[in-house]
This record gives C-alpha cells, sequence and structure tokens, in this order.
C-alpha cells in the first residue's frame, strides 16, 4: 500500500498542473528555416571561400613582410602565449563534454563543441536596426557564418521586438558560443535585436528576456550568489599583465567581461532590475508557486528517507537530460526540506564539553610557550618538568583571557603551500597541559568543542557551504561520542589525538585565522548533532568507495561470520548501503566521513541541504 501511495504522489507531482512549469516558448532553429547545410566543408558556399583563400594565398606567396611586421606578430605571439598561460590556470572552467566534427555524413567547418557545464548568463544587443521577419533572421545568420567565418551565429538566443524568443545558435544552450572571446565557454548569450543605447526595451522584450534568464537559470542550476571569473584584454599601458580577471556575478552584461559598450546606457539600466528580481525570487534555488502551503503539507506525509530516495532517482535522471518537470520536483522537495526546523533534543548527550587534545609535539626535551608577553621555557629532566629550576610533574599553561592565544615558539609547523610564511600551525585557544610519560613531552590542548571545530581540517574553507554543514555536523557528532558514549583512549589523560590517522585532523587556531566560512558555518550549526531515536549515533568513516557506501551488515562481514553480523546489524539500522554518485564518476581514492567527500559536494552543488545530503546516507536519523 505505501508503495503505491508513493507511485501516485510522484505521478501528481511530475504531471499535475499544479507543478507544470511555464516553459519559455522558444522559436527553434528549424521553425525559423535555418539552413544548416551552410555550415558543411562541402556546401558550395564553403568551396567558394576556400577557392577565393587559394587565390589571395598564391598573391601573398612572393610578398615579404617587413621587420616591424615580423616583431608585431613576434610580440603578438609572446602575448597570446602568456594569455594562454593565464587562461590555462582556470581551466576548470573551460571544460567540454564533447566535440562533434561531422553531421549528417558531413564534415562541419568548426567543430560543434558542448559545454561540460553552464555557470553564466551574458546578455547584449545588436548595434543594428532590423526588420522583423525570418528573412532578416537567416540573412543574419548567413552573415556570421559566411562573411565573418564564425560558424555559426555569436548568440545562444535572440529576442525579437514583438518579444518572441529564437535559438540562434545550433545545437541548443550548452554549444560553446563565440561572443565574447575568454568567457565562451561555460555560459549562455542571450543579445536583444535592435540598439538600445539611447531607448529602452518594451515590455514584450523585457518580460521575455526575464522569463528566459529565469529558465536558463533554474534548468543550469546557476547559483546567482556565487562569482565567476572573467576574463578581458588589459588595454591600459601600465598592465602588467595582458588579461584582467575579475570575479563578477553569474549574470552579467556585455560590458561588464569585455571592453564594449553593449549594452546601450538605456537598456543597461532597464534590465539590472532583472537581475535584483530573480535575486529576490531565490532563483538560484528555487521558484515556490501559491500553493506551497498546501504541498508542503502533503510532503510532510512522507517519510523524509523516501522524499531523499526519489530526488535521489530525480537527480539521476537530470544528469542525462533536463526534464522541466522534474526539475520542478526537485524544487519543490528542496524547498520543502529548508522550510523545515531541526527541533529534535537528544538524550543523554551533554553538548560543548571541555575536551583534551593530544598534540604530535616532536620535541621530547624541551617546550618554549608564549602566553599573552611571558615566554615559558620548559625542560624535560628525566620524569619531570624543569622551569626556572622548579620541578613540575604536570603542568597548566592557562589563557589569559577570553581572547588571548597561546602559541608554542618552539614549534616549526609553516604549511607547505604558505611559502611567503605568514602562518604557523602553532596557536592554540584556551589551555595547554604539559607532562612526561615514557621519557617524552606530551602536550595537551584543553578547550571547548565548537573552537575545537573551527580548527579542524576536515573540509576546505572554500568548499559548497552545505557541504560544509555536512561535515561539521558530522565531525561534532562523532567527536560527541567520543566524550559520552566511548574512550578513545581510556588510559590517558586526554580525549583524541591530533593525528588525522588516529582522529580527526586537527589544526588548532591557526586554521581558524584562514578559515572565516567555516567558523561562521560552525556558529550557524552550533551544537547540532546526528541522532537516532534521540540517541546520538557514531557518524563511521570510510577511506575509499566501489560506487556505494557501506552497511553496517557489509562493514562487519569484513571482521566478523554472517551470524554475528546479523545480530549486531539490527542495532544500526541507520546504516544502509546507498548510491555513491561521485565514487561512480571518480576514479580516485576519497577521505570519507561516512560518505565521500566527492559524494558530499556532488549533492551539494545540486542544491541540497545538509540535513537532506545525511538523511540521503544515514536513514531515519535526525539533526537535532
Amino acid at each position: 500500500m505505501r508503495k503505491i501511495f508513493y507511485t501516485i504522489f510522484l505521478f501528481f507531482l511530475l504531471f499535475s498542473s499544479t507543478f507544470a512549469s511555464n516553459d519559455v516558448k522558444i522559436i527553434s532553429r528549424a521553425d525559423w528555416w535555418a539552413d544548416e547545410s551552410i555550415r558543411y566543408t562541402d556546401s558550395p558556399e564553403w568551396q567558394e571561400i576556400f577557392k577565393k583563400r587559394e587565390e589571395d594565398a598564391i598573391k601573398q606567396k612572393d610578398v615579404v613582410p617587413t621587420q616591424a611586421q615580423l616583431d608585431a606578430q613576434k610580440k603578438l605571439q609572446e602575448k597570446n602565449k602568456l594569455m594562454q598561460e593565464i587562461l590555462d590556470n582556470y581551466s576548470f572552467q573551460r571544460e567540454v563534454s564533447s566535440k562533434i566534427t561531422t553531421e549528417n555524413g558531413h564534415k562541419l567547418y568548426w567543430p560543434i563543441e558542448k559545454a561540460s557545464k553552464i555557470s553564466w548568463i551574458v546578455i547584449h544587443h545588436t548595434s543594428t536596426d532590423y526588420a522583423s521577419s525570418l528573412e532578416w533572421i537567416r540573412s543574419i545568420y548567413k552573415y556570421h557564418t559566411l562573411t565573418n567565418g564564425w560558424w555559426d551565429i555569436w548568440y545562444n538566443f535572440i529576442i525579437w521586438k514583438d518579444g518572441e524568443i529564437y535559438e540562434w545558435r545550433a545545437w541548443w544552450e550548452t554549444s560553446v558560443w563565440a561572443h565574447n572571446k575568454y568567457n565562451n565557454i561555460w555560459n549562455i548569450g542571450i543579445s536583444i535585436i535592435w540598439d538600445y543605447s539611447k531607448n529602452p526595451i518594451n515590455d514584450k522584450q523585457y518580460n521575455s528576456l526575464k522569463n528566459l534568464t529565469s529558465y536558463l537559470v533554474s534548468k543550469y542550476e546557476i547559483d546567482l550568489n556565487k562569482k565567476k571569473y572573467y576574463h578581458s584584454d588589459c588595454v591600459w599601458k601600465s598592465c602588467d599583465l595582458p588579461l584582467i580577471t575579475e570575479l563578477k556575478e553569474p549574470i552579467i552584461w556585455h560590458r561588464d567581461a569585455w571592453h564594449t559598450d553593449c549594452p546601450g546606457d538605456e537598456l543597461f539600466k532597464q534590465i539590472q532590475d532583472i537581475k535584483a528580481e530573480l535575486l529576490k525570487e531565490n532563483k538560484s534555488t528555487s521558484r515556490i508557486n501559491k500553493n506551497t502551503s498546501s504541498i508542503f503539507k502533503s510532503l510532510e506525509k512522507i517519510p523524509d528517507e523516501k522524499l531523499v530516495d526519489i530526488l535521489a532517482k530525480v537527480e539521476t535522471d537530470l544528469d542525462v537530460s533536463k526534464d522541466a518537470k522534474k526539475i520542478k520536483l526537485k524544487t519543490i522537495i528542496v524547498d520543502y526540506f529548508k522550510s523545515k526546523k531541526n527541533t529534535n533534543v537528544s538524550k543523554n548527550v551533554k553538548i560543548n564539553q571541555k575536551i583534551s587534545i593530544k598534540l604530535s609535539y616532536p620535541d621530547n626535551d624541551n617546550i618554549v610557550i608564549k602566553s599573552w608577553n611571558t615566554i615559558i621555557d620548559i625542560s624535560r629532566e628525566w620524569s619531570m618538568l624543569l622551569v626556572n629550576w622548579n620541578k613540575y610533574s604536570t603542568l597548566k599553561i592557562p589563557k589569559k583571557d577570553p581572547d588571548s592565544i597561546l602559541e608554542i615558539v618552539s614549534w616549526n609547523r609553516v604549511p607547505e603551500w604558505d611559502k611567503e610564511k605568514k602562518y604557523n600551525d602553532n596557536k592554540f585557544r584556551w589551555d595547554l597541559l604539559i607532562s612526561v610519560k615514557d621519557e617524552k613531552i606530551v602536550v595537551v590542548n584543553k578547550l571547548n568543542m565548537e573552537d575545537y571545530l573551527k580548527g579542524l581540517w576536515e573540509v576546505s574553507d572554500t568548499e559548497d557551504s552545505e557541504k560544509i554543514k555536512t561535515i561539521v555536523i558530522a565531525a561534532r557528532s562523532y567527536a560527541t561520542w567520543y566524550i559520552t558514549k566511548d574512550k578513545k583512549f581510556p588510559n590517558e589523560t586526554y580525549d583524541w589525538s591530533d593525528d588525522p590517522n588516529v582522529f580527526q585532523r586537527y589544526l588548532w587556531y591557526g586554521l581558524e585565522e584562514r578559515s572565516p566560512n567555516i567558523n561562521k558555518i560552525v556558529d550557524e550549526t552550533r551544537w547540532k548533532i546526528i541522532t537516532y531515536k534521540w540517541e546520538l549515533i557514531k557518524p563511521w568513516y570510510f577511506s575509499n568507495s566501489d560506487g556505494k557506501t557501506l552497511s553496517y551488515y557489509d562493514y562487519c562481514l569484513e571482521k566478523y561470520p554472517t551470524d554475528v553480523c546479523k545480530k549486531e546489524s539490527k542495532n544500526y539500522p541507520y546504516l544502509k548501503s546507498v548510491p555513491d554518485k561521485a565514487s561512480e564518476w571518480k576514479q580516485t581514492k576519497w577521505h570519507w566521513v561516512w560518505i565521500s567527500w566527492a559524494g558530499v559536494k556532488y549533492y551539494a552543488e545540486k542544491w541540497w541541504s545538509y540535513d537532506m545530503i545525511i538523511k540521503y546516507f544515514l536513514k531515519w536519523v535526525d539533526i537535532g
């Protein structure tokens, strides 16, 4: 019965008019009768062009270039080489998924490249007033393709004066275009016909531009809050490099990424509103219709885990084809989760306790600590600590005030990547406890849990925020388990180690200094832990994946017989095996926090919130 209900629910979401997407009407190339053959090298048009080029080459054969021309050519080659080196640093924004060289049995004059991702939209207008007719559209196509040799029309879409939207460049939006020189791969170009330097666009054009932009933002999951890198020629004499690289918003006007007046001032002013409206409507995540409340009430009847499983299947389908109805289904489920508030309270768990971490201090005989303006030089004499001829079995170096930082000045821990030696990871919040064991100095940092998390290097500060939230909550839960439920080092004076081979990788206050985003997220998720039936659980760690995570039963079978694992797995019903999409793509070992880093990244970049990610990999749990 439950399976039937889920099937009906899914059918309702996908096909009900309530969820029908306001699809943008786009007139295809076939509808405006684009002559696709003029892109073929064996077409009469290109054969004539090739013949003319051969004749020109023969005429130029005996022409000897001047020294000035040779120098200019060499200078241009050096400039192009330097620009390519700069662009190579941003290769992550320039990947293509495929390259097509033939079509319908004909060789293409210019290969079709398909962008692997769409991250931004650039808006233009033309510089010429055209009559509103299909003849003009076809003449522009021919001019761009043959006269200018641009393979096809520069832009992906045009909007005519009557508001009609035309597919302009072949092979739809992901076809790499030619309108913006260094920024042509991961973006979509929209041009409005007519010159609007002095006159504003009309309401029909404005609405079409807004609807098309909104549609593309939703379809390609463009995050309007994330800035992208754009490149343009540096035209000033004072330039050190030939290219300027700047971070800009993902919806820009042509003038933002190029030395041009396009769009003109009137249009520029008018369409600034589009960006503001889309941000206001939160188009980077979803667009919820008037029936949101009733829809969310319907979703409350479905277990979170089932909704997440449905969404995971939708994501798999969307990786193959961007279906508008499934995109709508996805946005509804995502927004439903984001509207929920986690109010569960765990039992028998004291949060934000003081914790003690053994540091990997390398010196057996000496440690020098800076406390406030005081330098404390501590030596080891057999099993005792010696400070100013006074002997101690244990020494506590407390903080002076809430904001004071202790520093082990005798410890050189400059990160390898820090060539300027700006950071030395030897600073600590709260207290340091010094003792001797087995003729070695033991250094322990004692501090609060939330401060510990800010110095924990389990995720990069530049990662997606939902990924950071997921990892921070998992790390907090894992650490809390080893305070309240179990002891990692039961016979020691410390709870954990900073050694990543033993526990989580703790880099102390130095990491906190350079991780503002992690600091903010630790505060935002303060005290949140993962529970099952109100009891704290321990999120499990894995080293690699073959495309799915391990269930507890799978994990158990690596060490114990079947009958034992069947019995024990009943105590861990939340540890089910689920597909790990990222590991299907990556032939690389990843460090896991019960899911691979790639797995968290995969879903975080698809709008999933941290609680959705957690509930996908750990069934029937809550974040309390």
